[in-house]
């Protein structure tokens, strides 16, 4: 005899109940990864990450979380050192989520600048409150004449116009480099998350693993070309940075070929023509300005992306 009763979910954790954390936000995509099946989100701009349920699996509340600062700006006017790469953050499967709306920060990068520039906006992220992950944005290249001669220090240090750089912050980036003894000398390179300066060219970025592609972020900036003496636009390092311009001997400096998620601009030849851009979303340093009355170039904004398990 049936009494209509239907007994569902023993030993399955019920009807609507996964091994897997649930969650929306960003631009979502899912692949394998050595085997395990994850699922990505992307942020190149302020959004939330809104977790609608955790899963039974001993991984099923857990994330994995790369964050990225915006890179540093560059300015002119004589020659401007590069900007540094923004500083990285990040954890694999260690984060304990909760059901929420976390709120997702990607810090802008900087604008051109002629005399002073400035540093770029630090990435935020609220993994699992009251956790917060932040990546520093990038220190700024010094500028000759009309600002600081010396970078600051940032995510990735700043590029000095002139004498010693600055380091980047403890554990995260790198050095940016010397300027020219003065203003006759290049800028300094700004440091990049994988290395620091080279001279006038920025350092190099690092890859992401939590992605699924092979992309460079946290390139350093070149600086930019000196006066005299084949004084030349540095190049910018791999994962966006810009190259820094040059105006009368040795030549500008080339952005990174490496991938990027956009590549970064090469500095230009020419009386006042700005450093090169950085690449949007790379946190890669801008391209210093060479003389005459030059600006810097504008520096890449931020990324983030937090990654989970979806499968065995």
């Amino acid at each position: 005899m049936s009494f209509g009763y239907q007994v569902l979910g023993f030993g399955s954790g019920g009807p609507g109940v996964s091994e897997w954390l649930e969650a929306s936000g960003g631009v979502e995509s899912t692949y394998t990864d050595t085997g395990v099946d994850y699922k990505a989100h992307v942020y190149l701009s302020d959004s939330t990450f809104v977790v609608s349920a955790l899963g039974t699996d001993s991984d099923g509340d857990k994330v994995d979380y790369y964050v990225m600062g915006g890179g540093g700006g560059s300015a002119g006017h004589i020659v401007g050192g590069g900007g540094g790469g923004g500083g990285v953050v990040s954890a694999s499967l260690s984060t304990t989520m909760t059901k929420a709306t976390h709120p997702i920060t990607v810090g802008a990068g900087a604008a051109a600048a002629y005399g002073s520039s400035v540093q770029g906006l630090d990435s935020v992220v609220f993994v699992g409150a009251p956790f917060e992950a932040t990546g520093q944005g990038g220190g700024r290249g010094g500028a000759s004449h009309s600002g600081p001669n010396s970078g600051s220090p940032g995510g990735c240090g700043g590029g000095s116009a002139q004498g010693p750089a600055q380091g980047g912050t403890p554990g995260t980036g790198n050095l940016g480099g010397d300027g020219g003894p003065s203003a006759q000398g290049s800028g300094g390179g700004g440091g990049g998350m994988a290395a620091s300066a080279s001279g006038y060219n920025g350092g190099d970025g690092e890859t992401n693993a939590y992605d699924d592609n092979t992309y460079y972020y946290g390139g350093g900036g070149g600086g930019g070309g000196g006066i005299h003496g084949n004084a030349s636009g540095g190049t910018g390092g791999a994962g966006g940075g810009g190259g820094g311009s040059w105006q009368q001997s040795g030549g500008p400096g080339a952005a990174s070929n490496s991938a990027a998620i956009n590549l970064g601009q090469s500095g230009s030849p020419g009386s006042g023509v700005r450093g090169g851009d950085a690449g949007d979303n790379t946190g890669g340093g801008a391209g210093g300005g060479a003389h005459p009355g030059s600006y810097g170039g504008t520096s890449g904004s931020g990324y983030a992306v937090v990654r989970y398990k979806v499968g065995p």
